[in-house]
C-alpha cells in the first residue's frame, strides 16, 4: 500500500516513540533456559511443533499497527524457525477457523528464529488492526517453518492471559483453552506495535514534520517573499518602492 507524504509523516509521528506492548500474556522470566533443562523438565515447557501449536487471544480498546510478535521460545534441535500468525477472531471465545491456518480470518504471518538456549524472540509483521478480538499463534509446519521447539513455562501469568494451544491429538478440531490451574501455562507470548493516536493529537505531534514537508514541497520564490514584505509594508502605510519612506516614518 503506498501512502501519500502526509500520511506517512503522521505515521512517522505515531512511530518517534518506539514500539510498546500491546499485549502479552505473562511477565517474562529468566531467558538462556537449555534444551536440556526443558526435555529433562529441570524447567517446564510446551512442546511447539507441526502438531502441537501455542497462542494466545487479546482484546484491541483502539486502532493499532503492529510491529513483531514473539514470545519465550527455545530449539529443541538445530536452529530453526517457528511461524507466528495474527488471527481475526469473533470475541473472547472464539478460535482460529482451522487448524491448518488456511481460512480468511489469518491476516498475516511471519517467521520467528529460535536457537538453544532460550530468548525472547520475535519475527516482524506490520498489520493495521481495528479495536477488536484477535488470536496470536506459533507453531511450525506451515509457512515454511519446519522448526522443533518448546515454549518455555518460567513465567508469570497475567490475569487477562487468554492462552489457547491446537494439538493433532486433541479431539474436534484441535483447538482448546490453557486454563490456569487446569492445563499447563505460564507461556510467555506478546504482540509489540504502535497505538494510533486520536486524530488531534496526531495532527499536534506531526506538525513540526508536516511544516518541514510544506516548506520542501511548496518553496516560495523570492518574488513571493517580496510580495508579502509589501503587503506588510502598505499596512503599515509604507510603500517599497518609496524613496523617501524614511521622511514618511520620521526618520
Amino acid at each position: 500500500m503506498k501512502l501519500f507524504l502526509p500520511a506517512a509523516l503522521l505515521l512517522l509521528a505515531a512511530q518517534a516513540s518506539g514500539d510498546e506492548v500491546l499485549y502479552q500474556s505473562a511477565i517474562l522470566g529468566p531467558t538462556g533456559i537449555t534444551a536440556e533443562e526443558l526435555t529433562t523438565q529441570a524447567v517446564p515447557g510446551t512442546n511447539v511443533g507441526r502438531f502441537d501449536f501455542i497462542g494466545a487471544r487479546f482484546e484491541l480498546m483502539q486502532p493499532v499497527v503492529t510491529n513483531r510478535i514473539g514470545g519465550h521460545l527455545v530449539s529443541l534441535g538445530p536452529a530453526g524457525e517457528f511461524f507466528g500468525a495474527l488471527v481475526a477472531l469473533a470475541g473472547p471465545d472464539d478460535f482460529p477457523d482451522s487448524s491448518d491456518l488456511s481460512t480468511p480470518d489469518v491476516l498475516g504471518d511471519t517467521l520467528v528464529a529460535i536457537a538453544d538456549p532460550s530468548d525472547e524472540v520475535f519475527g516482524e509483521i506490520e498489520l493495521a488492526l481495528d479495536p477488536g478480538w484477535y488470536g496470536v499463534v506459533f507453531g511450525s509446519g506451515l509457512f515454511g517453518a519446519t522448526g522443533r521447539g518448546g515454549a518455555v513455562r518460567n513465567n508469570t501469568d497475567l490475569p487477562a492471559g487468554g492462552l489457547i494451544g491446537w494439538s493433532a491429538s486433541s479431539s474436534g478440531d484441535g483447538w482448546f483453552d490453557l486454563v490456569p490451574g487446569i492445563a499447563p501455562t505460564q507461556q510467555y507470548i506478546v504482540v509489540r506495535g504502535f497505538p494510533i493516536p486520536e486524530p488531534t493529537s496526531l495532527v499536534v505531534a506531526a506538525l513540526p514534520l508536516l511544516i518541514i514537508y510544506g516548506m520542501t514541497a511548496f518553496p516560495r520564490s523570492p518574488q513571493s517573499f517580496a510580495s508579502v514584505d509589501a503587503l506588510i509594508s502598505h499596512e503599515n502605510g509604507v510603500s517599497c518602492g518609496d524613496t523617501n519612506s524614511k521622511e514618511t516614518l520620521g526618520l
